[in-house]
């Protein structure tokens, strides 16, 4: 088979110039026009439907607004899970749908069936919030926010109408939400002693300043011939006015300045943010999906510096910024790439010792790396760090090529041709071994683009560009690289050192090796088959992971409070732990924001580590557990960068008290596993309720029923909802007019007791003769996963061990193996993402070697010699999984993508042996002569690539940089198996060919018999 299209290159050199020069310009063009972000452009097929209601319980939210909801969402089609989170006033429902299904239709379905199921909920909740989930809507930036002589109130209102809208004007910016701080309100609290002589109730003094302080529609007239619009305007933007309002009450009125106390003040305050103990006002800034994060940055850190210079009392603090990895990422990926080609180069030129040579071979390099940047803005890809890390993991590949090529082209020349005869044939005569190596990675990176689940889209992106810039690396190799190599390289009589490799010792002890096995092919196999088992054992002691644990410089401390826990309580639970912190010298900064999640009993503490400390984050992780664990009244457990624990274990079924039993017994038998450390229950326990049981007779005899009750209750602790409530306008700032009872009121039992309650007469009379109220324990947090109730059992991996290990040992407890009736283990969260995962490169795998066979037998035009390739894929085994272990990684994700890179890397080498064989025979070489010819011939470019290629990931296996705990496995992994997989292949590949060989000659006798062959005549044109 003769490809002639490097013949045609250099025949016809400028047309492939033009080619590249334009290539060059795009992919520059292209390059600097691509977005630079933290994660890849992905689809989180997710909506949430969010439904408040001021002061329910969580197991009223359950049973009135989760469950029904669930249900109704469960009838939408492309649904795959159902989970809820139901806490104190909220309910949080998110539907997971099947991967590529169309979102917006599917948020439609979701808010219709919402919309359906509204006359099942109660009256008093708020307007349901049904919204996709958009991954890149996660906050890039943290600042805190504090102000000399500002109160809470006015920072809050600095944050929100003037701050927020300035970062809001950047392009880029998303969304601005505030942590911490106040809202501003107009106060009505009521005086209980007053109500009572007088016979109010705090829902009718709601309801009489919600009817009154309002604007309304009042038609049209058409008074002196002229038409008028009728206006009601009943709202005031004075609070004196306030004061005023008349209450009517059993055929009377009262004036609400006799019953309350009316004010401009604040809400009450159900979340704080503190910086280093100080109280501040916080705020996230996210960004919209398409744009660069570092771009959004520019412009936020520009806009900070206006608004401190336009108000000099106002200083910003970042605390946060996920851009900064992004930008140390891109940074030190840029340098590993520049170190990955210089050391490529170099090692080109200690082969072929022709610095002319050696330029044809790095322009490879560069030229293949451009172009691709062309194929990723046409992708709408970006540089993230799943493309940045298929960038640095490739560089070693791009010159692969080329230096087949010219080392093709070089060997003619050292036999006396001229450059150009020597590139006019070697380079075609070599095409199809080229062809073949660069498909075969492409046939193995393909399907990893197409590996299933959330998790696999993040790998779609660094499939395609692997697969393009290889492919790239072809189209220069093919056309370029001879080009360069006829005109540039210099003719043999002009040189002064020409290598004479046949007679250097290693060659020299190579082939003595190679005769012997040859001789001996039997015990060869044998050998080759204890080098698998070696390799498996290997794979079967390597610790399994998800991901390399990073070094990202903070880390988050989840706050869960005891039971009951008020805001006094958490305020000196979180500043005890924060001086705990701050002693400690590696912190540099501590933030903690309670409460913003809507739920007074948890938090978030963000430590900030110094740059120049001595420990890992990791290792800092677990010094500081202990000392956590000390704090009393308290729960401070350490989390993951994304906010979620290292190991957990969830357990789901519609039987409560099943599920609280084994729970129980799983916490306590996970406190023995050595995996894992500080395991917990999630959720936390139950919090104190207050019943209030209405008594059958006397409510009915008085018309008193439970809503009544209930309305009474809310308006009068914490007020109604904000769509019941009055609003005061200021500006263009509408303020709630809440109402409630004093704070020191909600605290006396008899207070709340002695509420007065409308009766069927119109008068009232007290709570306690209608109800009877009690304490009991219920749940502060209820978590649902499929329309079941879930809880778990959360834990830290110690350090040095692995996800894989920890979740081997919990499976091996007896509780698991014996889980009670109704109860079951539910994946999700990393557990159910490395099943994912791991099954995905499985798939992957085997797709991939199955799409290498199918290239190699289309090029080869035979299914026997293919065998032979792909039989010495298991020799790269043994070197991966020993650099492994040597070097103490696990198999985790990135180690799992080195070994799928090794399957198209390692099929290079017995690709050029193999080709070469088989044109050697089919010039009449005996079979033995073609082998030994093949390995004489092809050994230094094997090595040379192998070489090259290793040298071009050494600066990523040395694990320099920000986030080289991510790539430094998976280049590890490529580089030990790439050195054994060389070392074995130039001795087992010539072995197995001669086995596959003699079958083959075997079984073409036999296989003929049963074929009918063809007639004289049979190939004559057909005539119509």
């Amino acid at each position: 088979m003769s490809f002639q299209i490097s013949a045609w290159s250099i025949r016809n050199p400028i047309p492939v110039v033009s080619l590249f020069i334009l290539l060059t310009i795009a992919g520059i063009v292209a390059y600097v026009g691509l977005p630079i972000k933290q994660f890849p452009n992905v689809n989180v097929p997710v909506v949430q439907v969010t439904v408040t209601q001021s002061g329910a319980a969580p197991s009223e939210m359950e049973n009135q607004i989760t469950r029904p909801i669930e249900n109704a969402l469960s009838t939408v089609s492309g649904v795959k899970h159902i989970s809820s989170t139901v806490v104190l006033g909220s309910s949080i429902t998110n539907v997971e749908f099947e991967l590529h299904n169309d979102m917006q239709k599917a948020t439609d379905d979701v808010r219709t069936a919402v919309e359906r199921t509204r006359v099942q909920l109660p009256p008093g909740i708020d307007p349901p919030l049904v919204q996709r989930l958009d991954i890149d809507n996660a906050p890039i930036l943290t600042y805190a926010v504090s102000a000399r002589g500002m109160s809470g109130a006015d920072l809050s209102r600095f944050v929100d109408n003037v701050a927020a809208r300035a970062f809001q004007a950047q392009d880029g910016v998303a969304q601005v939400n505030r942590i911490g701080g106040v809202t501003r309100e107009i106060n009505v609290i009521l005086d209980p002693e007053r109500m009572a002589a007088l016979g109010v109730t705090p829902p009718q003094i709601n309801n009489a300043l919600f009817a009154f302080n309002t604007d309304e529609a009042g038609g049209r007239a058409d008074i002196g011939q002229v038409e008028q619009t009728i206006r009601v305007l009943g709202a005031t933007n004075d609070v004196d006015r306030l004061r005023n309002v008349t209450i009517p009450v059993a055929g009377r009125y009262v004036r609400l300045s006799d019953i309350a106390e009316i004010g401009d003040g604040e809400s009450e305050q159900r979340s704080f943010a503190r910086l280093d103990g100080r109280p501040v006002t916080a705020l996230q800034i996210s960004k919209t999906s398409d744009v660069s994060d570092i771009s959004v940055e520019d412009k936020v850190i520009a806009t900070v510096e206006r608004l401190e210079a336009e108000h000099p009392g106002v200083d910003f603090t970042r605390l946060v910024s996920t851009v900064d990895s992004t930008r140390r990422t891109f940074s030190s990926t840029q340098h590993v790439l520049v170190e990955g080609i210089f050391l490529a180069v170099l090692i080109v030129y200690l082969f072929l010792r022709n610095w002319r040579a050696t330029i044809i071979a790095a322009v490879a390099m560069p030229l293949s790396l451009i172009p691709t940047f062309v194929f990723m803005a046409a992708m709408g890809f970006s540089l993230n760090s799943i493309t940045l890390l298929a960038l640095t993991l490739v560089i070693g590949i791009l010159v692969d090529d080329a230096i087949v090529e010219v080392e093709n082209i070089e060997k003619r020349i050292e036999a006396g041709e001229s450059p150009y005869r020597a590139a006019l044939i070697g380079a075609d005569a070599i095409g199809l071994a080229v062809i073949a190596t660069t498909f075969t990675i492409v046939a193995v990176f393909a399907p990893v683009s197409l590996i299933p689940g959330q998790a696999g889209q993040f790998f779609r992106e660094f499939g395609l560009t692997v697969a393009a810039a290889v492919l790239f690396s072809l189209v220069v190799a093919r056309l370029l690289t001879p080009l360069m190599a006829a005109y540039f390289l210099t003719p043999l009589h002009d040189r002064k050192h020409v290598p004479d490799k046949e007679h250097s010792a290693l060659y020299v002890h190579y082939t003595r090796i190679l005769d012997w096995m040859l001789a001996h092919r039997w015990t060869a196999m044998a050998i080759g088959a204890g080098i698998l088992v070696v390799s498996a054992l290997m794979a079967l002691s390597t610790p399994v992971g998800f991901q390399p644990v990073g070094n990202p410089g903070y880390l988050y401390i989840a706050v869960q409070g005891a039971p009951g826990a008020t805001r006094a309580d958490m305020e000196q639970s979180v500043g005890q732990a924060t001086r705990l912190l701050l002693k400690e010298p590696a912190v540099e900064t501590v933030f903690a924001q309670v409460g913003s999640s809507g739920d007074m009993g948890t938090g978030t503490i963000t430590v900030l580590l110094k740059e120049d400390r001595e420990i890992s984050t990791d290792d800092f992780r677990q010094i500081i557990g202990p000392a956590l664990r000390a704090v009393p009244d308290v729960r401070l457990s350490n989390q993951g960068a994304f906010g979620s624990a290292g190991v957990n274990i969830v357990l789901s079924g519609e039987d409560g008290q099943a599920l609280e039993r084994t729970q129980t017994a799983l916490l306590r038998q996970m406190r023995g596993v050595k995996s894992i450390s500080d395991p917990r229950p999630s959720p936390p326990p139950a919090g104190p309720e207050l019943i209030v049981t209405p008594r059958p007779a006397e409510a009915a005899r008085l018309n008193v029923d439970s809503r009544t009750l209930a309305q009474v209750l809310r308006v009068a602790t914490i007020g109604d909802i904000d769509a019941n409530v009055a609003k005061l306008s200021d500006g263009d700032e509408r303020v709630p007019i809440r109402v409630r009872l004093p704070e020191g009121s909600r605290q006396d039992l008899s207070v709340i007791s002695g509420l007065r309650v409308p009766t069927i007469d119109g008068s009232t009379t007290p709570l306690s003769a209608v109800a009877d109220i009690t304490f009991r324990a219920g749940p502060g947090k209820i978590i649902r996963y499929d329309r079941e109730r879930r809880v778990s059992v959360e834990a830290d991996l110690v350090s040095g061990r692995t996800l894989g290990q920890a979740l081997e040992e919990i499976a091996a407890l007896p509780v698991m193996k014996d889980l009670p009736k109704g109860v079951k283990q539910a994946r999700e969260g990393d557990s159910e993402a490395i099943q994912e995962l791991f099954g995905g490169f499985m798939i992957a795998i085997a797709a991939g070697i199955g799409l290498t066979f199918s290239v190699l037998v289309l090029l080869f035009k035979g299914y026997f010699k293919p065998v032979v390739i792909l039989a010495a894929l298991p020799l790269s085994l043994l070197g991966a999984f020993a650099t492994l272990l040597i070097f103490g990684k696990t198999l985790d994700l990135p180690a799992m993508i080195g070994l799928l890179m090794l399957l198209g890397l390692c099929a290079k080498n017995s690709i050029l042996l193999v080709e070469f064989a088989i044109e050697d025979e089919r010039r009449g070489v005996p079979m033995g002569g073609a082998l030994r010819n093949s390995c004489r011939e092809r050994a230094r470019p094997i090595v040379m690539t192998t070489v090259a290629m290793a040298a071009g990931m050494l600066p990523t296996a040395l694990g320099l940089g920000e986030g080289a705990e991510f790539r430094q496995p998976m280049a590890l992994a490529v580089i030990g198996g790439l050195i054994s997989s060389t070392a074995l292949s130039l001795i087992f590949v010539p072995v197995i060919y001669e086995i596959v060989d003699g079958f083959e000659r075997w079984l073409a006798p036999k296989a003929a018999r049963l074929v009918t062959p063809r007639q004289p005549g049979d190939e004559d044109p057909v005539i119509t």
